[in-house]
């Protein structure tokens, strides 16, 4: 009886063995040919599959066109005193520059066959005058002007928030030392209109150029805050200044400037006058090869490209 038993039991392992192994095979099958199926509707047919979002940059880059260069004069209210500053800004937003010149006040130049210096012929002709007097000197065309009195110089400091600078020994109302010192607006007025620079206007129009190069070079907090205030500013300044910029003009670059201060770095940067006083050092001579020395800042890169792209289809 027990061997029956035995022989009844062994029947019905084996009987469940022959079962399990087909389900077993039958599950794994079903398992990868499902799989196989949903992959390839996943893939082809576009069950969850993920939407391409196409990201709208408002961030647009600046060409040539965005380029321009700005007189600037200093004036103070007694101009009998203290020099005239003239400097041009030559703003390059593609390459997130501006350029920095200060030309001395007493510098030569000849407009319609008559000789004068800057300062003569802004105190005979205006501004009109000085723009011809540096477009005949300097090679440089002009593409609009500003004429700033303290009010509005001091303003523009106060906006950049002052700088840390090292001026140079011996200059009163100073500090007399070779560490940078904390200069606020009228300190930066007052440095780049001091009249008695040892090397005369070629060294002060140095100095003038180097602090506003400094000025600008902002940090990243300060960047920002400038950057959320621009049209403030810009409406605040507009109406402490005689000058020719206009509202469009600040409308058509403002996304240009921007784009030039948001990824910038160093924006600013400054190159010196070339040339030598006169002999009795009443005069300065502009060199007759210094517009060679900053022609790369004025050429324009769309006619380099299209002169490029002439040849190659000559070719």
């Amino acid at each position: 009886m027990a061997q029956k038993i035995q022989r009844i039991q062994k029947k019905k392992k084996t009987k469940k063995s022959h079962v399990a192994i087909p389900f077993l095979l039958t599950l794994i099958f079903g398992i990868v040919i499902l799989g196989s199926i949903a992959m390839y509707l996943f893939n082809h047919i576009g069950i969850n599959q993920e939407h391409t979002v196409e990201w709208n940059s408002t961030v647009v880059k600046p060409t040539a066109d965005d380029n321009m260069t700005i007189l600037f004069i200093l004036k103070e209210e007694e101009a009998s005193k203290e020099p005239l500053t003239f400097m041009i800004a030559r703003i390059l937003p593609a390459d997130k520059h501006i350029l920095f010149i200060s030309f001395p006040a007493n510098m030569l130049a000849v407009v319609d066959g008559r000789q004068d210096s800057l300062k003569g012929f802004f105190n005979s002709g205006g501004i009109i005058s000085v723009e011809k007097a540096l477009e005949s000197e300097a090679g440089i065309h002009i593409d609009r002007y500003s004429i700033l009195q303290s009010e509005g110089f001091q303003q523009i400091c106060d906006i950049y928030g002052g700088v840390y600078y090292r001026v140079p020994q011996g200059i009163k109302g100073f500090e007399d030392t070779d560490a940078p010192q904390f200069l606020g607006a009228r300190q930066i007025e007052k440095l780049m209109t001091y009249p008695f620079f040892k090397q005369g206007e070629s060294e002060r129009c140095a100095t003038a150029a180097d602090l506003m190069t400094t000025m600008i070079n902002v940090t990243d907090s300060d960047k920002e805050r400038l950057l959320a205030s621009m049209d403030t500013n810009f409406k605040q300044l507009i109406n402490k200044m005689e000058t020719d910029i206009t509202a469009k003009d600040f409308n058509e670059h403002k996304s240009a400037l921007r784009y030039m201060f948001t990824y910038g770095k160093n924006v600013g940067m400054f190159r010196l006058v070339t040339g030598e006083p006169g002999k009795e050092s009443d005069v300065y001579l502009l060199s007759s090869d210094f517009y060679r020395t900053v022609q790369e800042y004025f050429e324009k890169p769309a006619e380099v490209v299209t002169v490029a792209s002439e040849e190659q289809e000559g070719e």
